[in-house]
């Protein structure tokens, strides 16, 4: 067990192995949390004339 945690922390490559994969798990439950979204809150179609667009809608 020390010899893990030696490597993950002690060294550049357990670094960059805590680093990917801190990234891939939060770009898994990124993906999770925006199905779950989109399941909540459905595509109300096209806009309207009129509709607004935002706080910067206007701008670009």
């Amino acid at each position: 067990m020390q010899d893990i945690f030696s490597f993950l922390f002690e060294s550049r490559a357990g670094l960059a192995v805590l680093f990917f994969g801190g990234l891939a798990v939060a770009a898994f439950a990124a993906f999770i949390l925006e199905r779950r979204t989109h399941k909540m809150y459905v595509d109300r179609g096209p806009k309207q004339d009129g509709d607004d667009d935002g706080l910067f809608g206007g701008l670009l």
